[in-house]
C-alpha cells in the first residue's frame, strides 16, 4: 500500500515537522514532506503504522502486509517513526492507549519542531445510550473490530475475542464499520447476521457492500432504532422501535418489535481523538498561525482515499507556511501555547 510516491527526493531543508498519528492522512503527509527534503518525525501510540487501516479494518479487506510495506517505503525515504509513543496535552484515555510506552507533551514538540500536523484519527466510539447496553455480549463495533484485527495479526490471543460461532449476531448501524463487523462475524462462523438501520438501505453510503452481504445471507432490517437490550445476565435480544423519516429526520413510532441476539455490536459512529481536547470547536485559522495543522478523521470522518488526499493537501499547506512564516517566528512557543489554551477554553 503506497502512501506516497516520491519520484525524486529534494535537497535537505532546514525545517523539522512533527506528525502526530500514523494513519493514512499522517503517513501521506509524511511521505510528501520527506520527499521535499524536510526532516519528518511521526509519533504513533500503536506498535506499528497504519492507524485504523492496520488495526481495525478486516484483514480480508486490507492485509497488514500491504500496510507494513508502505510504512517501510516511508522509512527508506527518511521518515523517522516513534512507535508506542503518545503525544499528550489534555488528552483523555482512548482505544489503543494500552500500547503506548512513552509519552511526549505537545508543548515539548512545539519547542522542538517548526510545524505540527495532528492526524490522530477518531478512536473513540460513540456510546449507545439505551437500557441494557452494559450486558455481557454487547460491544461497540470499533473496539470489537480492533480486538479481532489484533488477534488476526498476532498481538492478541484469540481467547480475548468473543466467539460468534453458530450464534446470532445483531449489528446496529449500516456504515462501513457495521459492514466490517458483519464480514468478520461471518468469517468467524456466526450462524446468522442481522443488520438493523434506522433509515432505509438506500440511505446508507455502504449500500453496495450491504447488498453484496445480503446476497450472501445477511438479513437487513431498515427503519428501526434500538430501544433497549434484553437479557438478565447476558444479552438475549434487542427491542426496536419502527422509525419514519419526517422532513429528513428520523422519528420513532409507537410500533415495537424484538430481534433475538446472542451478540450485539453497535456501529453508530466515532469521535475525534486529538491531544488537544475538544479540538472540534477550535479556530483552525488561529492554530495554523502557530504552525499547527489538522488532517483526516480528527477533523471529520473520512474514507481512506479522502484521508490520504487531505494529508497531502495539508502537507502542501505546511510547506507554504514553513517557507513564508516559520523563519520569522511570528508565533514563538509561549504564544502558541497560549493560543492552544484559548482554543481549549472556548475563547477562540
Amino acid at each position: 500500500m503506497k502512501f506516497y510516491i516520491c519520484r525524486e527526493k529534494g535537497e535537505s531543508r532546514p525545517f523539522k515537522v512533527a506528525i502526530i498519528g500514523a494513519g493514512p492522512a499522517g503517513l501521506t503527509a509524511a511521505g510528501y514532506l520527506a520527499c521535499k527534503g524536510y526532516e519528518v518525525h511521526v509519533y504513533e501510540k500503536m506498535p506499528e503504522g497504519g492507524g485504523m487501516v492496520a488495526f481495525a479494518i478486516p484483514e480480508s479487506r486490507i492485509p497488514i502486509k500491504a500496510v507494513r510495506e508502505g510504512v517501510k517505503e516511508l522509512e527508506k525515504l527518511g521518515v523517522n517513526f516513534h512507535f508506542r509513543t503518545k503525544v499528550i496535552y489534555d488528552s483523555p484515555r482512548e482505544l489503543g492507549d494500552e500500547w503506548a510506552e512513552h509519552f511526549v507533551s505537545l508543548e515539548k514538540l512545539l519547542g522542538e519542531f517548526d510545524a505540527l500536523l495532528i492526524a490522530t484519527g477518531a478512536w473513540k466510539p460513540r456510546k449507545l445510550k439505551i437500557p441494557g447496553v452494559e450486558l455481557p455480549g454487547v460491544y461497540d463495533a470499533l473496539t470489537l473490530l480492533h480486538h479481532i484485527k489484533m488477534a488476526r495479526i498476532g498481538y492478541y490471543p484469540w481467547d480475548k475475542i468473543p466467539d460468534p460461532k453458530g450464534k446470532h449476531v445483531v449489528v446496529i448501524g449500516a456504515g462501513y464499520t457495521a459492514v466490517d463487523v458483519a464480514i468478520e462475524a461471518r468469517l468467524l462462523g456466526a450462524g446468522k447476521v442481522t443488520m438493523v438501520y434506522r433509515r432505509s438501505l438506500e440511505d446508507s453510503y455502504a449500500r453496495a457492500e450491504i447488498r453484496n452481504l445480503i446476497s450472501r445471507g445477511l438479513e437487513f432490517i431498515g427503519h428501526a432504532s434500538p430501544v433497549r437490550v434484553l437479557g438478565k445476565k447476558i444479552v438475549q435480544g434487542v427491542e426496536f422501535a419502527r422509525t419514519e423519516i419526517v422532513e429528513g429526520s428520523v422519528v420513532s413510532t409507537a410500533e415495537r418489535f424484538t430481534v433475538d441476539a446472542d451478540l450485539v455490536a453497535y456501529a453508530i459512529g466515532q469521535l475525534p481523538t486529538s491531544p488537544i481536547r475538544e479540538v472540534v470547536c477550535a479556530n483552525e485559522k488561529i492554530l495554523k498561525e502557530a504552525g499547527i495543522f489538522f488532517a483526516g478523521d480528527v477533523v471529520a470522518p473520512r474514507n481512506i482515499g479522502t484521508a490520504m488526499r487531505e494529508g497531502r493537501a495539508r502537507a502542501k499547506e505546511i510547506e507554504e507556511w514553513l517557507l513564508s512564516k516559520a523563519p520569522r517566528r511570528v508565533f514563538p512557543v509561549p504564544v502558541a501555547a497560549r493560543l492552544i489554551s484559548s482554543v481549549t477554553n472556548g475563547k477562540c
